[in-house]
């Protein structure tokens, strides 16, 4: 997907962004300008920044353009990859420079969300190997004796293509492209390398799916009957420095790219003053949680995911979160919450954002009597329990929406579904607004109360314009009437 962006009287300091999904892609290309900029006498006027990704595969053989809903890493017939022994998968890809400015572009491999067999740390991300090539992948580079070497176990959540294309030589990371342009070709080829000593361990079959007593457990961390992974694609470009004004061609080199790892975030996140903007980009699986301790604003700007473990919010700090979405949070202890905030003291919003698949909950805070929190235009998604990852039963506060997960759950085997979606403990003199939000599958949560509001006056409350699919699982003391929810 291509978007253009032409302003008179700017220059253009940011960065563009495109993220592709194996699983589900959203990403489009951004161009973000100052406002009018003059050095001496002379005015700046931008052009276009605009950059394709063409691809081929083992279904596409012809260059195509690749789109919101592109499948990569295909088979032959254009499905999905059944990972095993063997299996191989490649994609061939090329960077466009399709506007009337010279850019500089990176482009990255991302491997994300990779769930494990139960009880141990085992996913694809141990046998999955990757190959990259400075020319488009051909026979011979499928050849039986072509995938005993040169590949590569990729240990972190993203990989530089670039880099790899050209001996891991790091000052290769940032490639440039004049107008009308068109990079390398880059060859991708991920394969899983036979090994006969190990590969039992990663086959399900051979892991039982019941307990000494009978009782059916998980043989995969989120309850899936396979190991899965997420594979994808970021492409990040700035204006390139040769784009120059009568001070020079270094104007824009604090120009930065939006973070699309949890290194580049966390990196982001220690670099920050307060007041800063943090942009984000592509799926970004946080391994450990993150903590934001600045005040700052927290932006996506090409369909940011965070997934994993939770983003925590400093308790002295003011946060803006904007257009971000929190996916499938996860703890070993199978408590997951996507964002967290303990002893809050600060002033938090939280923009049009999206949460989805909650495991304990989307949003846990505590907050303190000079807090200020405000959610607004966000979407909350609860899938139906049967495809839910599930979450640990704790007695007392699990099943009394669903008594089949209370007489089922054990320690080795989940309850059922979400457990909820939002919980807030607050104070009086807490300040909470909730305008414009939509909950869907409120009942799918196990807990009995899938939105739980408590400690805040009446008076600091203010609800309006949310829509639930259904009241009687929110609870919001000195609201009973739950006033300003709406059901749909």
């Amino acid at each position: 997907m291509k978007r253009s962006s032409t302003t008179k009287k700017a220059l253009l300091i940011s960065t563009c962004a495109l993220l592709f999904s194996m699983l589900m892609m959203a990403g489009s290309t951004f161009a973000w300008f100052t406002d009018s900029v003059s050095s001496g006498t002379n005015t700046i006027t931008t052009g276009k920044l605009d950059v394709q990704l063409l691809h081929t595969n083992q279904k596409v053989t012809e260059a195509k353009e690749v789109q919101q809903n592109t499948l990569l890493f295909t088979d032959e017939k254009g499905n999905s990859i059944d990972w095993e022994p063997g299996a191989v998968a490649y994609e061939n890809f090329t960077v466009k420079n399709t506007g009337d400015l010279a850019l500089n572009y990176r482009l990255a491999l991302d491997l994300n969300n990779a769930n494990t067999i139960a009880g141990t740390k085992r996913s694809l991300k141990d046998v999955l190997k990757v190959k990259v090539l400075d020319h488009a992948v051909g026979a011979t580079d499928l050849s039986e004796e072509a995938l005993k070497t040169g590949f590569q176990q990729v240990t972190s959540d993203q990989l530089s293509i670039p880099v790899a294309a050209y001996n891991n030589d790091s000052n290769k990371s940032v490639q440039k492209l004049t107008v009308g342009s068109t990079s390398t070709t880059y060859g991708v080829i991920i394969y899983w390398q036979p090994n006969a000593e190990t590969d039992y361990n990663y086959n399900l079959a051979n892991y039982s799916d019941t307990e000494k007593d009978g009782k059916t457990i998980d043989k995969t961390s989120d309850g899936n009957d396979h190991l899965t992974i997420d594979l994808g694609i970021s492409l990040g470009a700035t204006q390139a420095s040769e784009e120059s004004d009568s001070t020079g061609n270094d104007y824009d080199r604090e120009a930065t790219y939006p973070a699309a790892s949890a290194s580049e975030f966390t990196s982001a996140l220690k670099k920050a003053k307060s007041g800063d903007t943090i942009e984000l980009t592509g799926s970004i699986s946080l391994n450990e949680p993150i903590t934001v301790n600045e005040n700052v604003t927290i932006k996506s700007v090409g369909g940011a995911v965070l997934s994993g473990k939770a983003l925590e919010i400093g308790s002295n700090n003011n946060v803006t979160l904007q257009g971000i979405t929190f996916k499938s949070p996860r703890t070993a202890e199978n408590k997951g919450i996507s964002l967290k905030a303990t002893g809050y003291n600060g002033k938090l919003i939280i923009d049009k954002c999206t949460f989805e698949e909650p495991q304990w909950s989307s949003i846990d805070i505590s907050a303190k009597a000079s807090a200020s929190i405000t959610i607004k235009n966000c979407t909350f998604n609860v899938p139906e329990a049967s495809v839910s990852a599930g979450h640990k039963y704790v007695e007392f506060e699990c099943g009394s929406a669903a008594a089949k997960a209370q007489n089922s759950a054990a320690d080795s085997k989940l309850a059922e579904g979400a457990h909820s979606v939002l919980c807030i403990t607050g104070e009086s003199g807490t300040s909470l607004v909730m305008t414009g939000n939509t909950f869907n599958g409120l009942a799918n949560c196990d807990a009995s109360k899938a939105v739980e509001i408590t400690g805040i006056s009446g008076a600091e409350q203010e609800f309006e314009k949310n829509t639930v699919d259904q009241k009687k699982t929110i609870s919001i003391q000195n609201n009973s009437s739950r006033k300003g929810f709406a059901v749909k």
